[in-house]
């Protein structure tokens, strides 16, 4: 868990979903790869975009569970060549009196 990012500056140039942050992991393994986005999720402000590039085939599935479970937008996936590239949205700040859309932790069963 990151500390809190402030907002993406509403004064910034270009569209708001202007890529912030380039992730190139090359071929490197989804245990890699998670540290390094999770890394820039911290460091980014709330709503940015960033981009990850990855050869590895088998990412795409994790890369969208991991935004189901950070609250992130998978805005595309364009692949070109041996190399895939996935912009993502980083969850908006929350606003005062609408839920998040984080999962609830379960539980343990005893």
């Amino acid at each position: 868990m990151c500390p809190a990012s402030p907002a993406a500056s509403s004064d910034a140039t270009g569209p708001d979903d202007s890529v912030r942050a380039v992730v190139d992991a090359g071929g490197e393994p989804w245990s890699r790869i998670l540290g390094l986005l999770e890394r820039r999720r911290c460091e980014l402000p709330l709503g940015s975009v960033l981009e990850l590039h990855s050869a590895n085939p088998q990412v795409r599935s994790s890369v969208r569970g991991w935004c189901r479970l950070t609250g992130s937008t998978l805005l595309s996936e364009e692949e070109t060549g041996d190399v895939s590239a996935y912009r993502i949205k980083l969850p908006e700040p929350p606003v005062h009196g609408i839920p998040t859309p984080f999962p609830v932790p379960k539980p343990e069963s005893p």
